[in-house]
């Protein structure tokens, strides 16, 4: 079993309800070498009473405090800055992270040096923590290749369940990490995926919550869901998607040959699952 040091980041705004859920399932973990860093987004429903509280009985649980709310990304961002570990972890203030999260994702890491991020399989739950359904991921991306790499990933990513998985921390740092838009977690992990492999690990261990107090339940216009990334972010999913498309491209260290296809992937790829995204979604908000 791995040895490596996870830091997990918590992120959390008003997230009381199912806060200490989360804490609890984290600090079963299997893997013993863990910090868990909480980041509390100035909320006034006692989230951050809740998280000191666990950091005061357990050395492992660290809180990062704001005076006021600078949105998500900001938020989901200094997490990694804050981060000690080789390995990375988001954990969302609402999912279930299973015991054997943890340990799968960093013994995937440590067994393949080509492999960037490893995640496990998916299930959905309610707010009551029922079973809604499982849901195929389907981002195991070990083509050698990285430029099939990233046309398989923005083929097949949906809800982008793979980002709360575990991250090489020196890798993430390196990218754009979570922007003030609307699915910059696709970019992320478009990103990642030109940087190495996704390995899927063949366990369902993550129970990702789907409830009306979820951010993209609670936000239901495309100015609120910008405003939730941060407060002066503007809508315009698809442009600034694709800008931080080309971004990614610009910042991998690589030669200029295999940049120029990047962006030729991306520029190509790019448009065309947007319009899929978008064909899906009025079929959604039609039914």
């Amino acid at each position: 079993m791995s040895t490596t040091l996870v830091s997990i980041g918590v992120p959390v705004f008003n997230g009381a309800d199912y806060l200490e859920s989360a804490i609890d399932a984290l600090l079963a973990q299997t893997h013993q070498n863990l910090e868990i860093l909480i980041a509390d987004n100035a909320s006034n429903d006692g989230s951050l009473e809740i998280a000191q509280r666990y950091a005061r009985v357990d050395s492992r649980v660290r809180v990062l405090q704001a005076e006021e709310n600078l949105g998500a990304a900001w938020n989901y961002n200094r997490l990694v800055d804050a981060a000690s570990g080789p390995y990375f972890k988001w954990a969302a203030h609402d999912d279930l992270c299973l015991p054997d999260y943890v340990a799968k994702c960093a013994d995937a890491l440590d067994a393949n040096a080509s492999a960037v991020l490893a995640y496990p399989k998916t299930s959905i739950i309610d707010g009551a923590g029922d079973m809604v359904r499982h849901y195929e991921d389907r981002l195991n991306i070990n083509d050698a290749n990285p430029i099939r790499r990233v046309t398989a990933l923005l083929w097949r990513v949906g809800l982008c369940n793979a980002v709360f998985g575990v991250v090489r921390t020196d890798e993430l740092r390196s990218t754009g990490l979570i922007q003030s838009f609307d699915s910059s977690d696709i970019a992320l992990l478009a990103e990642l995926a030109l940087r190495g492999k996704i390995v899927e690990v063949d366990d369902r261990l993550f129970l990702r919550r789907r409830h009306q107090g979820a951010s993209r339940s609670a936000n239901t216009s495309s100015d609120a869901v910008a405003a939730w990334f941060a407060p002066d972010a503007k809508s315009g999913r698809s442009l600034r998607l694709i800008k931080a498309y080309l971004a990614a491209a610009a910042r991998w260290d690589v030669g200029p040959a295999l940049k120029i296809a990047a962006v030729i992937a991306f520029a190509i790829v790019g448009p065309v699952t947007e319009v899929r995204w978008h064909r899906r979604r009025r079929r959604r908000s039609a039914s």
